[in-house]
């Protein structure tokens, strides 16, 4: 097992966004991996959409916990921002009521999907002096202009001198992307220019006072503050949503390698997750088409019927696409993925049931297994390509548990820890727990008691006779 765990280490192969290629996953330093994720920005609940992103780096955390690296996982909070302003009412009690709120739901939802805490999770407003002093670095390079009390980076004179905004992760078009005039278009030079320190006098929010005016930093500053601070000027892998390439990671980009003086482009590898989507269209507050992963939990969701549907089915739904590609959100794939998961998971109930042989297995390489399942995953974190490789393993567990195959003691001890190894230290997924299976039962039942109720008002009696007898070794019925 540790011969294969060496060998996984040395083959992990990661799609550089920043490369626009797969390549060869070195460490910067060996054994030591640095890993930031863009966090939430807490002036809006969490969708479905962002759950997907975190619900995946914790895969990749997880996974190199398992193989034994010293790994160190930022994950910022954006508890400042200009969008705040109409959200809190410009009341500084309802700004730290509503932060407080969406942070605490924030981690409630991870906590559901069973994902693992970050090392750290530094809060932006915790890093204001840092911020400051960052700026004051790009100002004193020229590389940055003040107006009205603002502060923009200049883009124009970053590409001439520095570095190549918006061509770096193959935005193209990246200059048409920005013709429209947006909320600060007025005082900067340029639309590709981005604030890094905004100029909020007359918000009564929570600001802070500097030389060029009382006010707030910039989206963008605060990440790459936050992880050249924890995790140096150089890290292993940044990691966030797809949406979020443009503008914040070219802007992060940008400001990295004016601050660090070098061209570095601040991580080594750039992983983004794709766009869950309903009806082919993007998730959107606009469209009034968003997710919520309480709404489905709880069942208060249309498009799946108003089921309640268990995190770790949701979780698995998302996990069977490969990362970069979109998902389109439907009730037929939910219950495809309530079988999958239902399979998968009794595979170790079904193991408790096998009896093994004292001679060895026939045609079972479990070891041949192991290194399938670490190829899939090692291959740009192919997971949905593992989900098929574990169901196959489930299969071999069937014809064990049916005598169509022997398995020795020892072999079967190894096929119950792969699929510990996969399902639950990596994947993360949990066992259905027995008060959901009954809550779920006893929902159902009430619902065909419903029906029978109708079947009854239209005179239905000989199908209502039938249901009855078959329902009444689980329940009493009585009619009046």
């Amino acid at each position: 097992m540790k011969e294969i765990i060496y060998k996984a280490k040395k083959e992990i192969y990661i799609y550089n966004t920043l490369k626009r290629r797969k390549e060869l996953f070195i460490p910067i330093n060996k054994n030591k991996i640095g890993m930031y994720v863009c966090g939430p920005t807490l002036y809006k609940r969490i969708h479905l959409g962002n759950c997907r992103t975190f619900i995946f780096f914790d895969v990749l955390y997880r996974y190199f916990k398992h193989l034994k690296f010293n790994i160190k996982y930022i994950r910022n909070i954006t508890d400042i921002n200009y969008n705040f302003n109409n959200s809190f009412d410009n009341k500084y009690y309802s700004y730290f009521y509503k932060i407080k709120t969406y942070y605490r739901k924030f981690n409630k939802i991870l906590n559901i999907f069973n994902l693992l805490s970050p090392n750290l999770e530094p809060r932006t407003t915790s890093h204001i002096i840092e911020q400051i002093n960052n700026i004051k670095k790009i100002l004193k390079l020229k590389l940055a202009y003040k107006k009205n009390g603002s502060i923009y980076f200049d883009i124009e004179k970053y590409n001439n001198n520095i570095g190549n905004y918006g061509k770096i992760l193959n935005n193209i078009n990246i200059y048409n992307q920005f013709k429209q005039k947006n909320y600060f278009s007025k005082e900067k030079k340029n639309n590709l220019d981005f604030v890094l320190w905004k100029n909020l006098k007359s918000i009564k929010i929570i600001k802070w006072k500097t030389l060029w005016s009382t006010g707030i930093p910039g989206w963008h500053i605060g990440c790459t503050t936050i992880s050249n601070k924890y995790l140096g000027n150089y890290f292993d892998i940044h990691g966030g949503g797809v949406d979020l390439k443009l503008p914040h990671h070219e802007c992060e980009i940008a400001q990295a390698n004016v601050i660090n003086n070098n061209r570095n482009n601040l991580a080594k590898y750039w992983i983004h997750t794709n766009m869950l989507t309903i009806n082919n269209k993007k998730m959107s507050k606009s469209l009034n088409n968003l997710i919520f992963p309480y709404d489905i939990i709880k069942g208060k969701f249309k498009i799946t019927n108003n089921y309640e549907i268990n995190p770790f089915i949701i979780k698995l739904y998302l996990l069977q696409t490969h990362y970069r590609k979109p998902i389109n959100f439907s009730l037929k794939a939910i219950k495809n993925t309530i079988k999958t998961y239902i399979n998968l998971l009794n595979c170790f109930k079904k193991i408790k049931k096998i009896h093994p042989k004292k001679t060895s297995s026939n045609n079972i390489n479990i070891k041949y297994y192991f290194i399938l399942c670490y190829k899939s995953i090692n291959d740009d974190f192919n997971i949905p390509l593992l989900i098929y490789n574990l169901i196959k393993i489930n299969k071999i567990i069937d014809k064990c548990l049916n005598n169509e195959l022997k398995i020795s003691f020892y072999d079967l001890k190894k096929i119950k820890k792969l699929m510990k190894v996969f399902l639950i230290d990596i994947l993360g997924l949990k066992y259905l727990s027995r008060k959901l299976y009954k809550k779920k039962i006893k929902v159902f039942i009430k619902k065909i008691l419903k029906i029978r109720n109708e079947m009854r008002k239209q005179k239905l009696y000989y199908y209502s006779d039938k249901i009855r007898n078959i329902l009444k070794n689980y329940v009493s019925i009585k009619d009046k």
